[in-house]
């Protein structure tokens, strides 16, 4: 059984199971991980509806902005899940695949801090079960053989459950807009791909805590062999880098900068279901050089459905 290779260039958002970030709350409005194999690939026009689940677990030693508050030695278990939908209509623009989705995440969290500075100064343990904040992606891809690019931008609506102080807020209560470019290729001799996403995403402010979230910079890539016309496997990884610093009254801890590396195993299977075609992924992240924020792990797992 043959299958035409299909690229999704699916922000797949996990919510905050997306590695945690040095931001507010430790957390950054672009989710990690979501991006991998096929991230720049031109997906064929059709109806794309992806189930996809992470968990992310990790701590930060020292201080960490929340909702207002200052938490120390904060450690988090996160849980989530995503439904994200993607329309590829017909017509070509500019010679590329237009492409428009919507994604609506929710989760789980378990939250722990040895201190909470504030209006609160004790050991605390909340955890608690929310929507997260909803995005609109709208891209622009084009195929040039066994190359293929895109670009996107996707705006963040802060609809997400959230509360000022030191709460499981699975929402970030911050608008922001992310803007990207991503690319595949292609080695059809050796049957490896390469592909890659860099991005840079623009925060407004958390009318609620007066904090501004710095600007950050987020590089996503895969390298992976295809073993089958069906199976590949390979390595994944992803940069983050706050460029700018936060700001506001609430930014008690100053600039707040930090980043991350992570990288880990991955792979993508491509099959068929009744008259549908189905693609499944499988990521696992571990962090490295982490400055100023949460350290730790993350798991996803996605299936996506053409219709």
């Amino acid at each position: 059984m043959k299958f035409r290779r299909i690229g999704l260039t699916v922000v797949c958002a996990i919510g905050l199971s997306s590695a945690a970030q040095a931001a507010e709350m430790g957390f950054s409005i672009y989710p990690l991980g979501s991006m991998a194999f096929e991230a720049g690939a031109v997906p064929p026009p059709g109806l794309y509806v992806t189930t996809g689940v992470g968990y992310y677990t990790g701590n930060i030693g020292g201080n960490l902005p929340i909702g207002g508050v200052v938490a120390v030695d904060a450690k988090a278990k996160v849980f989530s899940s995503t439904l994200n939908i993607l329309y590829v209509p017909q017509k070509e623009v500019l010679g590329g695949r237009l492409g428009f989705s919507v994604n609506a995440p929710s989760g789980h969290m378990n939250l722990d801090a040895q201190a909470v500075i504030g209006p609160l100064d004790v050991s605390r343990s909340v955890s608690g079960w929310g929507f997260g904040d909803t995005s609109l992606k709208a891209q622009l891809g084009w195929t040039h053989g066994s190359f293929n690019h895109m670009v996107y931008v996707m705006g963040v609506l802060p609809t997400g459950k959230y509360q000022p102080g030191f709460y499981p807020d699975i929402g970030l209560n911050r608008p922001a807009v992310d803007v990207g470019w991503g690319f595949t290729w292609l080695d059809t001799k050796l049957n490896l791909e390469f592909s890659a996403v860099l991005g840079v995403t623009f925060n407004a402010v958390n009318t609620a805590t007066d904090y501004k979230t710095g600007d950050e910079f987020h590089a996503e890539w895969a390298i992976g062999k295809k073993l089958t016309q069906q199976l590949t496997v390979g390595a994944v990884g992803y940069v983050y880098k706050q460029l700018t610093g936060d700001s506001g009254s609430g930014a008690r801890l100053g600039p707040f900068k930090g980043q991350t590396f992570g990288v880990g195993p991955g792979l993508t299977y491509t099959t068929k279901i009744g008259d549908h075609i189905a693609i499944f992924n499988v990521r696992h992240y571990h962090e490295f050089a982490v400055e100023r924020r949460f350290g730790g792990g993350l798991s996803i797992a996605s299936a996506t459905l053409r219709f």
